[in-house]
């Protein structure tokens, strides 16, 4: 099963187990409307914007980031969650919190990929 949330993320859920298999992003708004064609999720945000992702099961990403569980199919949506929901731009410096990281960074240039 498949939802699109005005929390900006697509989420995929196993139906028997209830699992949530996979989260895509890439949105800088609320998700209004969302369809899937052959393997393709389109999705249309409330600012206007419309997105396209491939579905990929096989493909997942990770947020290690301490109380964090999203799996994410495309890396550079993992990317935008470390940016958008794992830092705060109040702050001078951040302390990475990923899983066994025990590194300092002071602003978004200094970010390790």
């Amino acid at each position: 099963m498949v939802t699109a949330c005005l929390d900006k993320f697509v989420r995929v859920y196993e139906l028997q187990s209830h699992d949530r298999l996979q989260v895509y992003g890439g949105h800088t708004d609320m998700i209004m409307c969302m369809t899937i064609h052959k393997s393709m999720i389109y999705t249309g945000c409330y600012d206007g914007s419309v997105r396209a992702v491939r579905l990929n099961l096989m493909q997942n990403y990770r947020c290690w980031w301490h109380g964090c569980s999203l799996i994410f199919g495309v890396v550079d949506h993992l990317k935008q969650h470390l940016l958008t929901d794992h830092t705060n731009p109040n702050f001078q410096t951040l302390k990475c919190r990923w899983k066994n990281c025990d590194a300092f960074f002071t602003s978004r240039k200094g970010s390790k990929q």
